[in-house]
Protein backbone atom coordinates (compact mmCIF):
# COMPACT_ATOMS: atom_id res chain seq x y z
CA UNK A 1 0.00 0.00 0.00
CA UNK A 2 1.07 3.59 -0.57
CA UNK A 3 1.34 4.86 3.01
CA UNK A 4 3.30 8.03 3.61
CA UNK A 5 4.88 8.79 6.99
CA UNK A 6 5.08 11.98 9.04
CA UNK A 7 5.74 10.80 12.55
CA UNK A 8 4.30 12.60 15.56
CA UNK A 9 6.33 14.33 18.25
CA UNK A 10 7.49 11.71 20.76
CA UNK A 11 5.74 13.43 23.67
CA UNK A 12 2.34 12.66 22.05
CA UNK A 13 2.53 8.85 22.38
CA UNK A 14 4.25 6.07 24.30
CA UNK A 15 7.28 4.38 22.78
CA UNK A 16 6.83 0.63 22.43
CA UNK A 17 3.94 -1.62 23.51
CA UNK A 18 3.27 -3.91 26.45
CA UNK A 19 0.70 -5.98 24.55
CA UNK A 20 0.31 -7.41 21.04
CA UNK A 21 -1.99 -5.76 18.48
CA UNK A 22 -5.47 -7.29 18.62
CA UNK A 23 -7.86 -4.48 17.62
CA UNK A 24 -8.35 -1.71 15.06
CA UNK A 25 -10.26 1.31 16.35
CA UNK A 26 -11.97 3.66 13.87
CA UNK A 27 -12.18 7.39 14.66
CA UNK A 28 -13.02 10.64 12.91
CA UNK A 29 -11.14 13.92 13.03
CA UNK A 30 -14.26 16.07 13.72
CA UNK A 31 -13.03 18.65 11.21
CA UNK A 32 -14.44 19.92 7.93
CA UNK A 33 -12.38 19.11 4.86
CA UNK A 34 -9.08 18.46 6.64
CA UNK A 35 -6.35 16.22 5.20
CA UNK A 36 -4.32 13.27 6.42
CA UNK A 37 -1.08 15.17 5.95
CA UNK A 38 -2.44 18.24 7.77
CA UNK A 39 -3.29 16.13 10.80
CA UNK A 40 0.18 14.59 10.81
CA UNK A 41 1.67 18.09 10.69
CA UNK A 42 -0.42 19.06 13.73
CA UNK A 43 0.77 16.09 15.80
CA UNK A 44 4.37 16.92 15.03
CA UNK A 45 3.82 19.75 17.51
CA UNK A 46 4.28 19.21 21.24
CA UNK A 47 1.80 18.57 24.06
CA UNK A 48 -1.17 17.46 21.92
CA UNK A 49 -2.11 14.88 24.61
CA UNK A 50 -3.47 12.56 21.93
CA UNK A 51 -2.39 10.70 18.81
CA UNK A 52 -3.38 8.07 16.26
CA UNK A 53 -1.41 5.64 14.15
CA UNK A 54 -3.00 6.56 10.81
CA UNK A 55 -4.91 9.40 9.17
CA UNK A 56 -6.95 8.82 6.02
CA UNK A 57 -8.51 11.28 3.58
CA UNK A 58 -10.02 10.87 0.10
CA UNK A 59 -6.61 10.96 -1.56
CA UNK A 60 -3.94 9.65 0.81
CA UNK A 61 -3.05 7.59 3.86
CA UNK A 62 -0.48 8.91 6.33
CA UNK A 63 1.14 7.21 9.30
CA UNK A 64 1.69 9.38 12.37
CA UNK A 65 2.71 6.76 14.97
CA UNK A 66 4.50 3.50 14.22
CA UNK A 67 2.48 0.32 14.75
CA UNK A 68 5.10 -0.81 17.24
CA UNK A 69 4.41 2.25 19.45
CA UNK A 70 1.32 3.02 21.55
CA UNK A 71 -0.83 5.89 20.30
CA UNK A 72 -3.17 7.70 22.72
CA UNK A 73 -6.41 7.33 20.81
CA UNK A 74 -8.97 5.47 22.96
CA UNK A 75 -7.96 5.96 26.57
CA UNK A 76 -10.68 6.78 29.11
CA UNK A 77 -11.55 6.82 32.80
CA UNK A 78 -14.40 4.39 32.10
CA UNK A 79 -14.44 1.67 29.45
CA UNK A 80 -17.43 -0.02 27.79
CA UNK A 81 -15.32 -2.60 25.96
CA UNK A 82 -13.91 -5.43 28.02
CA UNK A 83 -10.56 -5.73 26.25
CA UNK A 84 -9.74 -3.04 23.67
CA UNK A 85 -7.25 -0.45 24.97
CA UNK A 86 -4.54 1.82 23.60
CA UNK A 87 -1.82 -0.74 24.24
CA UNK A 88 -3.41 -3.53 22.15
CA UNK A 89 -4.95 -1.55 19.30
CA UNK A 90 -4.22 0.56 16.23
CA UNK A 91 -6.06 3.87 15.87
CA UNK A 92 -7.28 4.91 12.39
CA UNK A 93 -8.66 8.44 11.96
CA UNK A 94 -10.90 9.30 8.98
CA UNK A 95 -10.90 12.92 7.84
CA UNK A 96 -14.44 14.26 7.94
CA UNK A 97 -16.64 16.91 6.36
CA UNK A 98 -19.76 18.80 7.46
CA UNK A 99 -22.91 19.01 5.33
CA UNK A 100 -25.33 21.95 5.05
CA UNK A 101 -27.30 20.61 8.03
CA UNK A 102 -24.24 20.63 10.27
CA UNK A 103 -23.85 16.84 10.20
CA UNK A 104 -20.50 15.11 9.85
CA UNK A 105 -19.97 12.75 6.94
CA UNK A 106 -17.18 10.94 5.08
CA UNK A 107 -16.50 11.12 1.38
CA UNK A 108 -16.85 7.67 -0.21
CA UNK A 109 -13.22 7.83 -1.35
CA UNK A 110 -12.13 8.32 2.26
CA UNK A 111 -14.09 5.26 3.36
CA UNK A 112 -12.64 3.27 0.47
CA UNK A 113 -9.07 4.21 1.45
CA UNK A 114 -9.82 3.33 5.08
CA UNK A 115 -11.21 -0.06 4.04
CA UNK A 116 -8.03 -0.85 2.10
CA UNK A 117 -5.91 0.18 5.08
CA UNK A 118 -8.00 -1.93 7.47
CA UNK A 119 -7.72 -4.97 5.20
CA UNK A 120 -3.96 -4.48 5.06
CA UNK A 121 -3.71 -4.31 8.86
CA UNK A 122 -6.02 -7.29 9.32
CA UNK A 123 -3.74 -9.41 7.19
CA UNK A 124 -0.55 -8.08 8.78
CA UNK A 125 -1.64 -8.71 12.38
CA UNK A 126 -4.15 -11.54 11.86
CA UNK A 127 -7.04 -9.43 13.17
CA UNK A 128 -10.56 -10.82 12.75
CA UNK A 129 -13.52 -8.73 11.59
CA UNK A 130 -15.13 -8.73 15.04
CA UNK A 131 -12.12 -6.81 16.35
CA UNK A 132 -12.69 -3.79 14.15
CA UNK A 133 -14.47 -1.39 16.51
CA UNK A 134 -15.52 2.22 16.75
CA UNK A 135 -14.09 4.57 19.37
CA UNK A 136 -17.69 4.68 20.60
CA UNK A 137 -17.64 0.93 21.28
CA UNK A 138 -14.65 1.38 23.59
CA UNK A 139 -15.53 4.56 25.53
CA UNK A 140 -19.01 5.71 24.36
CA UNK A 141 -17.50 8.87 22.93
CA UNK A 142 -19.53 9.95 19.86
CA UNK A 143 -16.75 8.95 17.50
CA UNK A 144 -16.72 8.44 14.58
CA UNK A 145 -19.93 10.50 14.49
CA UNK A 146 -21.11 9.38 11.01
CA UNK A 147 -20.91 5.74 12.17
CA UNK A 148 -22.54 6.45 15.56
CA UNK A 149 -25.37 8.73 14.40
CA UNK A 150 -26.24 6.25 11.64
CA UNK A 151 -25.61 2.65 12.68
CA UNK A 152 -26.68 1.52 9.20
CA UNK A 153 -23.60 3.19 7.75
CA UNK A 154 -21.46 1.06 10.04
CA UNK A 155 -22.88 -2.43 9.63
CA UNK A 156 -25.95 -3.07 7.46
CA UNK A 157 -25.60 -5.24 4.38
CA UNK A 158 -27.09 -2.91 1.79
CA UNK A 159 -24.94 0.03 2.81
CA UNK A 160 -21.39 0.59 1.67
CA UNK A 161 -20.20 0.48 5.23
CA UNK A 162 -16.61 0.14 6.35
CA UNK A 163 -17.22 -3.13 8.19
CA UNK A 164 -19.34 -4.74 5.50
CA UNK A 165 -17.05 -3.69 2.69
CA UNK A 166 -14.20 -5.39 4.51
CA UNK A 167 -16.33 -8.51 5.03
CA UNK A 168 -17.37 -8.68 1.37
CA UNK A 169 -13.97 -7.90 -0.15
CA UNK A 170 -11.22 -8.80 2.26
CA UNK A 171 -9.28 -11.33 0.15
CA UNK A 172 -5.65 -11.07 1.19
CA UNK A 173 -4.21 -9.75 -2.05
CA UNK A 174 -7.15 -7.75 -3.32
CA UNK A 175 -7.48 -3.98 -3.07
CA UNK A 176 -10.39 -1.95 -4.34
CA UNK A 177 -9.88 0.92 -6.74
CA UNK A 178 -12.08 3.40 -8.55
CA UNK A 179 -12.66 2.78 -12.27
CA UNK A 180 -15.14 4.05 -14.86
CA UNK A 181 -17.58 1.69 -16.56
CA UNK A 182 -19.97 2.34 -19.44
CA UNK A 183 -23.63 1.40 -18.96
CA UNK A 184 -26.08 2.29 -21.73
CA UNK A 185 -23.60 4.79 -23.22
CA UNK A 186 -23.07 6.63 -19.92
CA UNK A 187 -19.96 6.52 -17.73
CA UNK A 188 -20.15 5.75 -14.02
CA UNK A 189 -17.53 5.56 -11.25
CA UNK A 190 -17.51 2.18 -9.51
CA UNK A 191 -15.32 0.34 -7.02
CA UNK A 192 -13.50 -2.59 -8.59
CA UNK A 193 -11.45 -5.58 -7.47
CA UNK A 194 -9.22 -7.25 -10.06
CA UNK A 195 -8.77 -10.95 -9.28
CA UNK A 196 -7.34 -13.66 -11.54
CA UNK A 197 -7.67 -11.35 -14.52
CA UNK A 198 -11.39 -10.82 -13.89
CA UNK A 199 -13.16 -7.59 -12.93
CA UNK A 200 -15.47 -7.58 -9.89
CA UNK A 201 -17.46 -4.44 -9.11
CA UNK A 202 -19.36 -3.39 -5.98
CA UNK A 203 -22.97 -4.25 -6.80
CA UNK A 204 -24.54 -1.27 -5.06
CA UNK A 205 -22.52 1.08 -7.28
CA UNK A 206 -24.81 0.31 -10.22
CA UNK A 207 -27.72 1.96 -8.41
CA UNK A 208 -26.56 5.22 -9.97
CA UNK A 209 -27.27 3.73 -13.41
CA UNK A 210 -30.95 3.23 -12.51
CA UNK A 211 -30.95 -0.34 -11.18
CA UNK A 212 -32.64 -1.59 -8.02
CA UNK A 213 -30.15 -3.50 -5.88
CA UNK A 214 -31.32 -5.68 -3.01
CA UNK A 215 -30.25 -8.46 -0.68
CA UNK A 216 -32.34 -11.35 0.63
CA UNK A 217 -31.36 -11.96 4.26
CA UNK A 218 -33.06 -15.39 4.25
CA UNK A 219 -31.41 -16.81 1.13
CA UNK A 220 -28.23 -14.67 1.36
CA UNK A 221 -28.59 -13.85 -2.35
CA UNK A 222 -28.13 -10.35 -3.80
CA UNK A 223 -30.39 -9.18 -6.60
CA UNK A 224 -30.68 -6.33 -9.04
CA UNK A 225 -33.03 -5.29 -11.80
CA UNK A 226 -34.57 -2.39 -13.64
CA UNK A 227 -35.21 0.53 -11.33
CA UNK A 228 -38.78 0.95 -10.18
CA UNK A 229 -40.60 4.09 -9.13
CA UNK A 230 -43.36 4.50 -6.57
CA UNK A 231 -46.78 5.24 -8.01
CA UNK A 232 -50.46 5.19 -6.97
CA UNK A 233 -52.89 2.61 -8.33
CA UNK A 234 -56.60 2.38 -7.49
CA UNK A 235 -57.88 -1.04 -6.41
CA UNK A 236 -61.52 -1.43 -5.35
CA UNK A 237 -61.71 2.34 -4.95
CA UNK A 238 -58.66 2.49 -2.67
CA UNK A 239 -55.40 4.29 -3.41
CA UNK A 240 -52.47 1.89 -3.07
CA UNK A 241 -48.81 2.95 -3.27
CA UNK A 242 -46.80 0.50 -5.38
CA UNK A 243 -43.40 0.17 -6.99
CA UNK A 244 -43.90 0.29 -10.75
CA UNK A 245 -41.71 -0.30 -13.78
CA UNK A 246 -42.52 0.27 -17.43
CA UNK A 247 -41.21 -2.42 -19.77
CA UNK A 248 -42.16 -2.86 -23.43
CA UNK A 249 -44.92 -0.26 -22.93
CA UNK A 250 -46.49 -2.42 -20.21
CA UNK A 251 -46.88 -1.49 -16.52
CA UNK A 252 -45.60 -3.95 -13.90
CA UNK A 253 -46.21 -3.51 -10.16
CA UNK A 254 -44.47 -5.25 -7.27
CA UNK A 255 -46.68 -8.02 -5.94
CA UNK A 256 -45.88 -7.56 -2.26
CA UNK A 257 -47.17 -3.96 -2.45
CA UNK A 258 -50.68 -5.36 -2.90
CA UNK A 259 -50.75 -7.21 0.43
CA UNK A 260 -52.94 -4.54 2.04
CA UNK A 261 -55.64 -5.31 -0.53
CA UNK A 262 -55.06 -8.97 -1.40
CA UNK A 263 -54.06 -12.12 0.44
CA UNK A 264 -50.77 -13.17 -1.14
CA UNK A 265 -48.86 -16.32 -0.29
CA UNK A 266 -46.27 -18.60 -1.86
CA UNK A 267 -46.39 -22.37 -2.12
CA UNK A 268 -42.82 -23.63 -1.76
CA UNK A 269 -43.73 -27.14 -2.91
CA UNK A 270 -45.07 -26.25 -6.35
CA UNK A 271 -43.40 -22.83 -6.58
CA UNK A 272 -46.70 -21.00 -7.14
CA UNK A 273 -47.95 -17.62 -5.96
CA UNK A 274 -51.46 -17.76 -4.51
CA UNK A 275 -53.65 -14.62 -4.56
CA UNK A 276 -57.08 -14.25 -2.95
CA UNK A 277 -59.31 -11.29 -2.16
CA UNK A 278 -59.38 -10.32 1.50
Amino acid sequence: MDIKAKLANTNNYTKGRNSSIKYIVIHFTANNGDTAEGNCNYFQGTNRNASAHYFVDENKIYQSVKDSDTAWHCGAKKYYHSYCRNNNSIGVELCSRIDNKGKYYFKSETVNNAVNLVKHLMKKYNITIDRIVRHYDVTHKICPAPFVDNINAWSLTENKSIVNTVINAREDNEMTEKIKININSKEYDVNRILKDGKNFIYLSDIKQAGFDVGYNERTKVPSFGISSKKDIVIIDGKNVTVHKILKSDENYVRLRDLKNILNISYNNMNKKVIIDRK
